[in-house]
Parts: structure tokens; sequence; C-alpha cells
């Protein structure tokens, strides 16, 4: 898969622990955001960030993402894959930690293109 095909998707939605500035989802949520991206912020805490409303689940998102950046545990990704494959969401970003063979295989299976193993921090920059 093309990291220029992930680059060229506007809107995008973050999954992991944003609330936590100290954490790679806020970082990455802000580095998205600054690089003029439109981001979702997806936090299973449900916590504000930066006082404005996470969402629990990608299907409260007010528009579907073109892109989802999972920095997440995989065991809590399975979840996430399932409204991915719902939505019809077509790109899947693994941060390195967050991917799993088995999530990585169910989300190929499923006709998205998945990058694992690269960091949206460097590949982006």
């Amino acid at each position: 898969m093309e990291i220029s095909e992930f680059k060229s998707k506007k809107i995008w939605a973050v999954v992991g622990s944003i609330h936590n500035k100290e954490k790679f989802a806020y970082k990455i949520y802000k580095f998205l955001q600054e690089k003029g991206y439109i981001v979702y912020p997806v936090d299973p805490s449900g916590k504000s960030i930066d006082g404005k409303k996470s969402y629990t689940s990608l299907l409260e998102l007010p528009e579907i993402p073109d892109a989802v950046d999972m920095v997440i545990n995989p065991v809590k990704g399975v979840e996430y894959i399932n409204q991915i494959k719902q939505l019809e969401i077509k790109y899947l970003w693994f941060q390195p930690g967050a991917e799993s063979m088995e999530l990585i295989e169910r989300a190929s299976s499923s006709g998205i293109n998945v990058v694992y193993n690269k960091c949206v921090l460097v590949e982006f920059k």
C-alpha cells in the first residue's frame, strides 16, 4: 500500500488514549490537525480532548472518515475493525504496537488497505 494514498485522505479518525497528552494517540491527533487534516478523536474513555468532545466509537462520528489510525492495544482493536468494516472505510493504519497479525488479516481480507510497522509521525513529515 502506498503511503501517498493515505496522505491524500483528508478526514481521519485516530483511535486511542487521546485524552492523555503523553501518549502517541494524542501526539498523532495533534500532528495530523497541524498538517491540515480533519481529525476525529476516538477515545474509549470518552474523555474530552483540549475541551473538545471525543467519541467512543467510529459509529458516533458526524461523518465517515477516509482513514483510521489505530493507536490502541490490539486486544481492543477487534471492535474497531468491525466498525471500520460496517462503515466501509477502506484505509487503516496501525501504529507500531497496535497491530496483530489477526487484525491485519481480518482487515485485509475485507478489502481494507492496511499499513503497519510504520509511524504516521515519521511518514507524513
